[in-house]
C-alpha cells in the first residue's frame, strides 16, 4: 500500500513539473521582456482606440527610464552582448506589446546594426507607437538638475583655455548593466560632473570626471562595472583613436604585468560604456576608476604624484611649492596623495628629479639611483613604453609612488591615447617603425653603467616578449575589443555620431591608424625593437622638444 501511494505521489509530481514547464515555454513563446509579443492580429486591435502621441509615455527597465536618444526619438535597451535577455520592460501608463516580427526572433542582427524597433503601448482606451534599440553595452545615463559655472585660473590652465566655458554640473546618474549585474539591478547615484582634461577645451567630444553623491551631498561610493568601489570615475572620450582600443589594450596590458609582478604598482582599468548626457547620445567611452589612495591600497606615510604636462621642475619652484603650502603646480604636477598639506611633502619628488631629471648635473652613481627607485619597475615602465609606443608619456603623463615601506619610488602609466603609432602633428615626420620612446629614468640608469644597463634591459625585455609583451596575444586583444564593439552596436552609433576623426580638434592635428594598420604597425615596431633591446642605447631626443637634449 505504501508502495503504491509513493507511486501516485510521483506520478502527480512529475505530472506538476510537466505542467510548470509547459506553461514556462508557452510564456517564453509570447513575451520578450516580460512585454507581450503581439502578432499582426492583436496590434490591429489595440489600434482600434484612439492613437496619442507618446509624449507623456516612457519605457522602463526593472523600474528604470531608459537611456533616451532625442536625435533618433528611440530609447535604448541594453541587453547582454551574448544574446540572453534579462529584466523587463515597462512603461509609465500602459502595458507594453512588440511586434512578434520584429522582437521575436534572433536579435543578434538588430543589435549590430542599431535596428530602431517598433514598440506599442496601450492601456485599452488609447495607444500610441515609440521606438527602441537593443545595445549590447552598458549605458550610463547623466542628468543636469543644476550647473554653476566658474571661470578658471589663467594662470594654471592658460588664457585661452581659461576663456573657455567651465561648470560644475548636480544631478544624478544611471548605470544600467544587464550583462554583469547577475541581480538585475541599476546603480543609481546623486553626482557632480565636469569636463577633465587639458585636451577637452578643444576636443568635440569631452572627457568627463564623476562625482557620485549621497542625498546629502556627502561623498557615496559605488562599484561600477566590476571596477571596484570609488566615489570618483572618469569618462575616456577615446577621441584621437579610430579603433576605439588603445586606451583599453595598453591599459590592460600594464594590469597583466602589475598582476605578474609585484614590483609594478596596479594602474587603472577601464570598461567600455555608452553615455547618454540629457538625453543626448555622446558615444562610446572608456569608464575608469582613479589611480589614487584606495586603488593603491596607500598608507598614511605613502606618496602619489601625478605628472602631467612635460615641464621641467626647478629647484626654485619646488621652494615656492613648500613655502606656498600648494598641493599642485600650475596643471602640470599634483600630489594626488596625501590629499592634504604636510610639511616636506615635495622633498620626496625634488630628490628623484635631482637624481633622473636634473639636466646638465652630473649623472648619479648607480647606487644612488637603486637607493631612489626600484630598478625592477624603472626597467619595466620603459619597456612598456617602448612596446606601445607612447609617445606622449616621456615624462608627462605617469604617477610617481613612494612608498613608505622601503623608502623606493614606482612609476605607473597613465593617458594612453597616443600609442600603438599614433601619435600628434609634432611627430608627423618620424619613422615610427623605428621609434624609440626616450625615457628619462633609463637614460639616468645608463649613464651611471652602461653596460650593467644594456645587460639588464636585453635580459627583461626577452622575459616580457615571450610572457605580456606577446604580439599575437596583444593583437588578439584588439580584436576581441572590436568584435565586442561591433557586435554590441556602439561601433556603428560612435561612427555616426564621430566618424573616424571628428572627435577632436585641438591645438595639434592628430594621426591615427585603423585597425588593420595599427596591428601592422605592432608587429614591424616590435620587430625592430628585438634587436635595438638586445644592445640598447639611449635613443636621440631630437624632435622631443620637452626633453633636455
Amino acid at each position: 500500500m505504501k508502495k503504491r501511494l509513493r507511486a501516485l505521489l510521483f506520478a502527480l509530481s512529475l505530472g506538476v513539473l510537466a505542467l510548470v514547464l509547459a506553461v514556462r515555454l508557452s510564456q517564453r513563446g509570447t513575451t520578450f521582456l516580460g512585454a507581450r509579443l503581439a502578432d499582426a492580429e492583436q496590434l490591429a486591435a489595440l489600434q482600434a482606440s484612439p492613437q496619442v502621441s507618446g509624449e507623456d509615455c516612457i519605457l522602463h527597465w526593472n523600474g528604470a527610464v531608459l537611456p533616451y536618444d532625442s536625435a533618433q526619438g528611440a530609447y535604448c535597451v541594453p541587453q547582454p552582448a551574448g544574446g540572453e535577455t534579462r529584466g523587463n520592460l515597462s512603461s509609465s501608463w500602459g502595458d507594453i506589446y512588440l511586434p512578434a516580427e520584429h522582437w521575436g526572433g534572433d536579435m543578434t542582427a538588430a543589435m549590430r546594426e542599431g535596428t530602431l524597433l517598433p514598440v506599442y503601448v496601450s492601456d485599452g482606451s488609447r495607444w500610441c507607437e515609440l521606438f527602441a534599440y537593443v545595445s549590447g553595452m552598458p549605458a550610463l545615463v547623466v542628468k543636469t538638475q543644476e550647473s554653476v559655472p566658474v571661470q578658471r585660473d589663467p594662470e594654471v590652465v592658460g588664457a585661452t583655455m581659461a576663456a573657455q566655458p567651465f561648470a560644475y554640473n548636480y544631478g544624478t546618474v544611471t548605470l544600467f548593466w544587464p550583462e554583469g549585474n547577475q541581480r538585475e539591478e541599476v546603480v543609481k547615484s546623486r553626482l557632480e560632473w565636469h569636463w577633465r582634461g587639458n585636451a577637452s577645451f578643444f576636443a568635440q567630444k569631452k572627457s568627463y570626471r564623476l562625482n557620485l553623491l549621497d542625498g546629502k551631498g556627502r561623498e557615496s561610493t559605488e562599484s561600477l562595472l566590476g571596477l571596484g568601489d570609488s566615489d570618483g570615475w572618469i569618462l575616456l572620450n577615446l577621441a584621437t583613436d579610430a579603433t576605439r582600443v588603445r586606451d583599453k589594450v595598453a591599459l590592460d596590458i600594464w594590469a597583466e604585468m602589475a598582476a605578474a609582478y609585484e614590483f609594478d604598482p596596479p594602474g587603472t582599468t577601464m570598461e567600455y560604456v555608452e553615455l547618454y548626457l540629457d538625453d543626448t547620445y555622446l558615444g562610446v567611452y572608456g569608464l575608469c576608476r582613479p589611480v589614487n589612495r584606495k586603488s593603491l591600497a596607500l598608507s598614511k606615510k605613502d606618496r602619489l604624484y601625478k605628472w602631467r604636462q612635460a615641464s621641467m621642475i626647478t629647484d626654485e619652484d619646488f621652494t615656492m611649492l613648500e613655502q606656498k603650502e600648494s598641493l599642485e603646480w600650475l596643471n602640470r604636477l599634483e600630489v594626488v596623495w596625501p590629499n592634504s598639506w604636510q610639511n616636506g611633502l615635495w622633498e620626496p619628488l625634488r630628490k628623484y628629479t635631482d637624481t633622473l631629471y636634473t639636466p646638465g648635473s652630473l649623472p648619479a652613481d648607480w647606487e644612488t639611483i637603486e637607493h631612489t627607485v626600484n630598478l625592477d619597475n624603472l626597467v619595466d615602465m620603459a619597456l612598456y613604453k617602448q612596446f606601445t609606443c607612447a609617445v606622449d608619456n616621456l615624462m608627462q603623463n605617469q604617477y610617481l609612488l613612494k612608498k613608505n615601506e622601503d623608502g623606493l619610488f614606482y612609476r605607473l602609466p597613465w593617458d594612453l591615447n597616443y600609442t600603438f603609432g599614433d601619435t600628434h602633428e609634432g611627430l608627423f615626420g618620424r619613422d615610427f617603425d623605428i621609434l624609440v620612446v626616450p625615457d628619462m629614468e633609463l637614460d639616468a640608469l645608463y649613464a651611471a653603467d652602461p653596460g650593467r644597463t644594456k645587460a639588464l634591459v636585453a635580459a627583461r625585455w626577452k622575459e616580457l616578449r615571450e610572457t605580456v609583451l606577446d604580439v599575437e596575444a596583444v593583437t588578439a586583444r584588439m580584436q576581441e575589443a572590436t568584435r565586442y564593439l561591433e557586435a554590441t552596436g556602439a561601433w556603428r552609433r560612435d561612427y555616426a555620431l564621430w566618424k573616424e576623426n571628428e572627435a577632436y580638434r585641438g591645438l595639434s592635428e592628430n594621426r591615427t591608424l585603423p585597425l588593420t594598420e595599427t596591428i601592422g604597425f605592432l608587429q614591424r615596431h616590435t620587430r625592430f625593437l628585438d634587436g635595438y633591446m638586445a644592445d640598447y642605447t639611449p635613443p636621440s631626443r631630437e624632435g622631443f622638444d620637452v626633453l633636455p637634449q
